[in-house]
């Protein structure tokens, strides 16, 4: 008997711990973004002039609580190809092998491992991967809630070299900065939850 006692504690432990740890792995509430209020934009230097780029293509799962940052992230790919400089010469440049070699490498991803708070608000230790590079990098934003939704808000300077962008002349820091600040402002709304599935239709009566 004290062995069934001892047994049933611990399975009774067991389960506990268990739904715990489920009840800890849920996930922060899901966002969706709204496009025409949100972009993705960088600033670089050629030759002493500044120039910003819009990267007009991507897909952003976000998933943020300020309770909840274990359950929180954020997660984008970024289609390289929808890159606009408002240069078509320039545009095409980076999308050479030298730069981004969108041919072989179509997509950026930007991966947070983790979300940390800290004074300031909220940092995502992320893995960055551009042309199969991968840089872990802290990513500090603000995260302002409204009625609706919420707005993401997010500068980061980067080093291009640490991606390989930019070979040959192009390395040379006084022709192409090596500093690019990246600028982020996502306006987002709680995902609908997913409708009811609809109920198939009755099959008419055949004669």
């Amino acid at each position: 008997m004290m062995g069934r006692r001892r047994c049933s504690g611990v399975t009774v432990a067991a389960a506990v711990a268990t739904l715990w740890a489920a009840a800890s792995a849920v996930a922060a509430p899901r966002f969706d973004v709204v496009p025409s209020q949100s972009s993705v934009t960088f600033v670089g230097s050629q030759q002493g002039e500044k120039f910003t780029g819009t990267i007009r293509s991507y897909d952003a799962r976000i998933r943020f609580a300020a309770d909840d940052l274990a359950g929180s992230s954020l997660d984008v790919t970024l289609q390289l190809a929808s890159i606009d400089t408002n240069s078509p010469d320039r545009d095409q440049g980076i999308a050479t092998a030298d730069w981004f070699n969108v041919a072989e490498f179509p997509t950026a991803t930007f991966r947070t491992v983790a979300i940390r708070s800290s004074p300031v608000g909220p940092v995502g230790e992320a893995d960055l991967t551009i042309k199969g590079h991968v840089k872990h990098i802290p990513f500090p934003f603000t995260w302002k809630s409204g009625s609706a939704g919420a707005t993401l808000d997010a500068r980061v300077t980067l080093d291009r070299l640490d991606f390989g962008l930019g070979a040959g002349d192009w390395a040379d820091d006084s022709v192409v900065a090596h500093k690019v600040e990246v600028v982020v402002h996502l306006t987002l709304v709680a995902a609908a939850t997913a409708p009811a599935a609809k109920q198939r239709p009755k099959a008419a009566n055949v004669p």
